[in-house]
């Protein structure tokens, strides 16, 4: 293996940035090893992510830099060419920090593969084949990185203000950096639910336009589950690139009506350990801010592990999952917001906003543990083997994080109810002529409950129809990536039809994508948030953790048991396409 190619021979020209009080880096000549095919496949598996991600590592030392036209430093900038600071795969004990740039209306996949083939000329691929599911620049892929001292460039833009970049929403939400944000298709693995365009990245879609979000008065009100498969603009999606948009459409939406914007400020993310503690230094907001998450590896495997994120610890038998080799990690949510106060906790601080609700804020939480995790080698996680979890309430917050960073590789949860899983509209038929404390958690319930939502909701309590979506499409943002849905038959107020309609129309979602058995669902009567199950909810948790988080292609996650089927003649006016 001789040397990388200089990028700036097919890219243009070069400029060198020199602005971050020191990095450390090697000239690209400079991977290439001593002995060419004495270079291993642990080290390539490291140089291959890290050419992936394209991102600067902040430590010390000094910059080498190789031209990349047009390639961002994580700020904006005018310039024809800037260059791409190239960290030394073998150094993985310098500390680091996540600048979260936007590559992917800079960097195409035109400029990786040269990179990515230089790479690997001389490694045995077949032994990297399985490691990775490629992933968009600026994002995570499943390639193994715990040797390095990797950036986590999640390439969002996240929901903006609305005032800035292409085709932002008119509405004052959910704009998008104009730097871009998914970048480059990767070159792809075997890892379940893999997609170069959906996986890998917290917020696919970018580079995607999104319509102005109509006002409330403007909504027509619609009492079916509303076809995820037609963009705002009236255009039906066909193609796999559509559905990116669409996607990201859908994500909008949500932040718009329902939660309040994820990201107003852009985080810079450090992370560090100290025994089992893991430490998340969040700056660049309103106010620098702090928080810890507490680790606990398994007995069995080898780092870096696998992670289930449980909010509060999760609700699932953790000690099964940890003798399988999967650590836990215990998230305390309600220090990023508490439920009952939407200018409470450190999201509000960093912002400098009160007004997006709990889930929202939970899952940009989510998002920068994961940020720190891939910056931290020392926490011992594969940050391309994430799960989330949570029962009940926290059960709507580990879907919310689940659709809203692509990252996740398995999201699992569990008794749900309305804000979660189940549909608004099916919620409000079945609590019809119920008043007081009998009957389903519905929207206008949902909302007096506690701050879940932003304040944008609250008008849907008595008009739940003109809500120009619903959570079957919440629930269909998490394909192509594994999801177990958990009910319980003995929790009415959780209800199980709402979440029974919902589930089987995000299901026809999986099947459009092709992966209609990384989806699962499994209804049974048993103690609230307990784990005395009934109907084979232990055993599909173990199947879905083999898959997603072991990567055993082996596994059957073939199940789907809920207590009612989809009711299309109902709720469903549309049909789902083949998306090639």
């Amino acid at each position: 293996m001789t040397g990388l190619p200089v990028a700036g021979a097919f890219m243009g020209g070069a400029q060198r940035i020199d602005d971050t009080g020191g990095r450390r880096g090697i000239p690209m000549e400079a991977v290439a090893p001593p002995d060419g095919n004495a270079f291993n496949a642990s080290i390539a598996r490291t140089a291959i992510a890290t050419t992936r991600k394209l991102i600067e590592m902040p430590s010390t030392g000094n910059v080498h830099a190789v031209a990349l036209g047009g390639v961002s430093d994580g700020r904006e900038r005018s310039t024809t060419g800037s260059s791409m600071i190239m960290p030394n795969p073998l150094d993985s004990a310098r500390p680091t920090m996540s600048l979260r740039p936007n590559y992917s209306r800079l960097l195409t996949a035109t400029a990786l593969l040269p990179l990515l083939g230089a790479c690997v000329s001389s490694v045995d691929t077949d032994d990297l084949s399985t490691s990775g599911t490629g992933g968009p620049a600026g994002g995570t892929s499943s390639a193994d990185t715990s040797s390095a001292s990797s950036t986590s460039g999640s390439g969002t833009g996240g929901a903006g203000t609305g005032t800035s970049g292409p085709a932002t929403s008119g509405s004052g939400v959910g704009g998008s950096d104009p730097a871009g944000g998914t970048g480059g298709g990767g070159t792809g693995g075997s890892t379940p639910g893999g997609d170069a365009v959906l996986t890998g990245v917290e917020t696919p879609g970018e580079d995607c336009s999104v319509p102005s979000m109509p006002a409330f008065a403007d909504l027509k009100a619609y009492d079916k589950l509303h076809d995820p498969f037609t963009m705002m603009d009236g255009t039906k999606v066909t193609t796999r690139a559509q559905w990116v948009c669409r996607h990201r459409e859908i994500s909008e939406m949500i932040q718009h009506y329902e939660t309040g914007p994820k990201e107003i400020k852009e985080a810079t993310v450090a992370g560090s350990m100290a025994g089992n503690k893991l430490t998340i230094n969040v700056s660049g907001g309103a106010q620098d801010v702090s928080f810890t998450v507490d680790i606990s590896l398994p007995s069995t495997g080898t780092a870096p592990y696998p992670a289930l994120i449980g909010l509060s610890g999760g609700s699932l038998n953790n000690d099964r999952l940890k003798q399988m080799g999967v650590a836990i990690i215990n998230y305390n949510h309600n220090g990023v917001q508490p439920e009952g106060n939407r200018s409470q906790g450190i999201f509000s601080k960093f912002h400098g906003n009160a007004e997006s609700g709990a889930l929202i804020a939970w899952a940009w939480g989510a998002s920068r543990i994961i940020d720190a995790l891939e910056s931290t080698p020392d926490a011992k996680i594969d940050p391309t083997r994430l799960a989330v979890t949570g029962c009940s309430r926290n059960g709507k917050g580990a879907l919310m994080i689940g659709a809203m960073d692509s990252r996740i590789a398995l999201t699992i949860p569990q008794e749900s109810g309305s804000g979660g899983v189940a549909a608004w509209r099916v919620s409000e038929v079945d609590n019809m002529g119920r008043t007081g404390s009998s009957g389903v958690q519905n929207l206008s319930r949902t909302y007096g409950e506690q701050q879940w939502f932003s304040k944008a909701i609250e008008p849907f309590g008595n008009a739940v129809t003109k809500l120009p979506l619903d959570h079957h499409q919440l629930v269909g943002m998490v394909a192509p990536r594994g999801l177990l849905i958990l009910g319980n038959l003995n929790y009415e107020w959780l209800s199980t039809n709402n979440a029974d309609q919902a589930g089987g129309a995000a299901r026809l979602i999986y099947e459009a994508l092709g992966v209609k058995q990384n989806i699962g669902y499994v209804d049974s009567g048993h103690n609230h948030c307990g784990t005395d199950y009934k109907n084979g909810e232990q055993e599909a948790i173990e199947a879905f953790v083999k898959k997603f988080l072991l990567e055993d292609a082996g596994a059957s996650t073939d199940v789907w048991k809920p207590k009612n089927e989809l009711d299309k003649a109902k709720w469903v006016e549309w049909t789902a396409p083949t998306l090639p």
